[in-house]
């Protein structure tokens, strides 16, 4: 078997990038063992247009925020599944110190900062000292677009269902070989698996290992993402998705009592309506120091690429850099200094 492409990973980015390349005419040959605890199947799925404490706006948003929403219902159209919710972020100050802040950003960004007069959710919730509203914001279902797109590539055998091994990868200046199949090139899409990847494991990784509830709450109306310091997410299955934690100097990568006490004590404060926790789930996130994507093929090896790295932002990040990089692939493209892998050119080449 000959394949233009091999995708290692079957995770949002080697979904985005194996359909561009199927659109764009080329073969692709995606080598996924569905692990039902990898991130991408377990992730919120949250486009939010600001990070952080600080509520500055997202890396490139702007540009980033409108491609994801075009990209992901183009994808609704193309494969005929409900894949995209436009909501807003009720955040619900915890202090006055939060409320300042959030009305100090506001004058300066007004675009995805909002003020909310609203009180009803007082009997949903309880809060002292407001709500800020930000919008727009994005939810998609990952594990929908996933699954979908895994039926596409089985119906064509574009997929082999297995836990990829890299002993087994051969590389040579035409191409690559794996167990008797062919390929122009290898892109690795496979997550924080990839930081253990002879290849690209001198790469600034930071994992993050992220840890969530799923919750019912009966009575809670799912027409925002509810935020108290957590996140109170409408998730699949009627359930809620709450959380999540970022801890880089995890010991262990199950989940931990300490997260699941400190959460539901959380809740217990916050939230007015009873709930029940149905599941408590870890995963590691793809992040990098520098908190870009890793984008390109390797300096030396220059049939083995990597498309990953994007930690907690993937839902918006990931539709633009798959076209970016198909472009790349198929146009030869150059690509953007800021995601190129090769800005890590001397550490990859030693």
């Amino acid at each position: 078997m000959h394949a233009d492409h091999i995708i290692v990973g079957q995770g949002l980015c080697g979904t985005l990038l194996s359909r561009l390349l199927v659109r764009e005419g080329k073969s692709v040959l995606v080598i996924d063992d569905r692990d039902p605890a990898a991130a991408g199947r377990n992730a919120g799925g949250i486009i939010n247009p600001v990070t952080g404490k600080r509520l500055v706006r997202s890396w490139m948003i702007d540009e980033l925020l409108p491609f994801a929403r075009t990209t992901y219902r183009a994808i609704e159209q193309e494969l005929r599944i409900p894949l995209l919710t436009e909501l807003s972020i009720l955040d619900m100050y915890h202090t006055t110190d939060e409320r300042t802040l959030f009305e100090e950003r506001q004058q300066s960004d007004n675009e995805y900062l909002h003020t909310y007069t609203n009180d009803k959710w007082q009997q949903y919730f309880s809060y002292r000292y407001g709500i800020g509203e930000i919008a727009p914001c994005m939810l998609v279902d990952l594990r929908m677009l996933m699954d979908a797109w895994r039926v596409k590539l089985q119906n064509t055998n574009a997929v082999l269902e297995e836990r990829f091994d890299i002993a087994a990868l051969k590389v040579n200046e035409d191409g690559v070989s794996y167990k008797g199949i062919s390929a122009g090139s290898i892109i690795f899409c496979d997550g924080a698996a990839c930081a253990d990847n002879p290849y690209f494991d001198r790469l600034p990784w930071s994992k993050d290992k992220g840890e969530v509830l799923t919750v019912s709450i009966p009575g809670l109306p799912r027409e925002h993402i509810y935020k108290q310091g957590i996140s109170i997410v409408p998730w699949r299955d009627g359930l809620f998705w709450v959380g999540a934690s970022h801890d880089w100097k995890y010991t262990t990568l199950s989940p931990t009592p300490a997260f699941r006490k400190s959460v539901t004590d959380h809740l217990d404060n916050w939230l007015r309506l009873p709930y029940e926790v149905v599941d408590h789930i870890a995963a590691l996130r793809p992040a990098n120091f520098d908190r870009k994507p890793f984008i390109g093929m390797h300096p030396i090896h220059e049939r083995i690429g990597i498309f990953n790295g994007m930690g907690g932002k993937g839902c918006s990040m990931a539709p633009y850099f798959a076209q970016h990089f198909c472009d790349h692939l198929v146009g030869h493209t150059s690509i953007m200094p800021d995601v190129d892998v090769r800005r890590y050119n001397k550490i990859l080449s030693k």
